[in-house]
């Protein structure tokens, strides 16, 4: 059942910030403490305006931020509640600020390389014989496109970003899976599956083995492939 809050339980004075500002910062600092958790109802526009002592106005500014990003639901006539689960609309400005920033191809090589290496050493790791398993199987649809001579590139980038998204939900670890997601959707429109059977078939083969020596080594190898492909462009 969702808990309301009072403003005096949760909020601390800050300083030196625009009023919407303050409000979305001192929305995040509580939920970073914990004081509310998801599904809690937050006080009113009328209670956070008085308690924090900025205009309704930024509250409702802060708010509807807030709700754009998906970290509170805005419900009509009823309230504002934490959200109850991670939405990608929270990454969404990452992706932006991104695009904006013309970030260098080499940063976003290193960005992949990165949590990819971790996100495959986690799932060797912790991963149980019926995840590997449920890997292979996700792996085999890619395979039998490969023995069947598919062309269509959707059918096969869609297996490949398929097994990857797999791959995150093996971690076990919801915030590494959310930004593994995150990077999965930075990279996806450039991915050429054509070139990538191989490469995933000595991923998924190290993983089964739990070599993660080997599956760092042919990870290294898929993004050098991917890096060239893109240089190429």
């Amino acid at each position: 059942m969702a808990r309301n809050k009072s403003v005096a339980t949760l909020f601390e004075k800050k300083a030196k910030l625009s009023a919407v500002d303050l409000v979305i910062e001192s929305i995040k600092n509580i939920l970073i403490q914990k004081k509310v958790m998801p599904g809690d109802l937050l006080p009113s526009e009328q209670a956070l305006a008085e308690g924090l002592g900025v205009g309704r106005g930024s509250v409702r500014e802060a708010l509807k931020i807030l709700d754009a990003f998906g970290i509170v639901e805005i419900i009509h006539g009823d309230g504002t509640y934490i959200a109850t689960s991670a939405n990608k609309k929270i990454f969404d400005p990452l992706i932006y600020s991104l695009i904006i920033a013309n970030t260098d191809t080499n940063e976003l090589v290193e960005l992949r390389e990165m949590v990819e290496i971790g996100v495959i050493s986690a799932v060797i790791d912790r991963c149980s014989d019926d995840d590997i398993r449920a890997l292979q199987a996700v792996h085999e649809e890619y395979e039998e496109l490969g023995r069947r001579g598919e062309t269509k590139l959707a059918l096969l980038n869609a297996c490949d970003l398929k097994f990857h998204r797999t791959l995150a939900s093996l971690t076990n670890n919801h915030l590494i899976e959310n930004m593994y997601n995150f990077v999965i959707d930075i990279f996806a429109p450039t991915i050429n599956a054509a070139y990538g059977l191989d490469p995933h078939r000595k991923i998924m083969a190290a993983i089964a083995n739990r070599d993660k020596a080997a599956a760092i080594k042919a990870e290294q190898e898929h993004i050098a492939t991917w890096h060239h492909s893109q240089r190429a462009l």
